[in-house]
């Protein structure tokens, strides 16, 4: 079992503990927003492992666009500066197709857009979880519940630590301008990488899955389609999904996202003005006692 798998089996058991201990603690909670059968219009990319050579044009495309700073020798792991990652996995040989591209999932149910406070992560009407950089209060919760432990935050100010989350936004710009999609798909020599219609999409990779199966590639499944509520970054495999790092079936805790961010989040901060109205009785009954010791 990988590092990533085993901070989600961790984080999974947390929540799932932390679930039962608060399910009652309101009353009226939103319903929760469960899996959309593919509504008209909604976009994804789609990945196939079986065509990835591993070559990294995706990264630099990513960086480029988005004007992120390039690694001296290519990025080793997710970050504020690195939002898509080829990694090979160890002791796969090249003729088994070894690679697989981390980046945002785009979860119908997110749990990081149930658990944000700000806003700053909302889905887009055309599927995928947009990002507003500007919106974002860096309070970090979004990369605990995130069940792939894709979003980073990046530190703004080293002498307050203020930060700010960072992730794949789906070339969003590009998109809302109808100038293009996903650079990362747009740069991909080998299709490994394609973008558009998510039913389209589904239809193309279930024809690749029966095409592998027919060429007697044991193994390949596509992950995504009701994952999560649904992925708006499909995933044609060719092995059992945690061997790439993924969960078997991502349990998002929209619910407990949903439960923190109306209670939990509110009680910190009457908590912090019950501190801060404690000390200032305490401030006033001193002053109090020494007025009277001076009379």
């Amino acid at each position: 079992m990988d590092r990533k798998e085993r901070t989600w089996l961790d984080r999974r058991h947390f929540l799932k503990l932390a679930g039962v201990s608060l399910s009652g603690l309101i009353l009226g909670a939103p319903a929760v927003a469960q899996a959309a059968e593919g509504e008209a219009g909604e976009l994804a990319i789609l990945y196939d492992a079986s065509r990835c050579i591993g070559c990294g044009e995706c990264e630099r495309a990513c960086k480029a666009y988005h004007d992120l700073p390039m690694e001296s020798s290519g990025p080793t792991e997710l970050s504020a500066s690195t939002w898509n990652l080829i990694r090979e996995r160890a002791e796969v040989g090249r003729d088994r197709h070894p690679f697989f591209l981390e980046q945002c999932m785009h979860c119908t149910d997110a749990a990081c857009v149930a658990v944000c406070s700000t806003g700053a992560l909302h889905h887009d009407e055309r599927g995928f979880v947009a990002f507003d950089a500007g919106a974002c209060n860096g309070c970090g919760y979004c990369t605990q519940f995130c069940p792939f432990g894709i979003i980073q935050l990046d530190q703004t100010n080293l002498a307050t630590g203020a930060a700010r989350a960072a992730k794949c936004t789906f070339c969003q710009e590009k998109v809302t301008a109808g100038s293009g999609g996903p650079s990362c798909a747009e740069a991909c020599p080998t299709g490994a990488l394609s973008w558009g219609d998510r039913d389209a999409l589904i239809e193309q990779a279930s024809a690749r899955v029966a095409e592998l199966e027919a060429e007697g590639v044991g193994g390949a499944m596509l992950y995504g389609v009701n994952e999560a509520g649904g992925l708006h970054r499909l995933s044609i495999l060719l092995d059992v999904p945690p061997a790439y790092g993924l969960p078997t079936s991502p349990e998002t805790p929209v619910a407990f996202a949903a439960v923190w961010q109306r209670a939990i989040q509110p009680l910190g901060g009457v908590a912090v003005g019950v501190t801060g109205l404690g000390l200032a009785i305490n401030w006033l009954v001193a002053r109090t006692q020494i007025k009277a010791e001076e009379m």
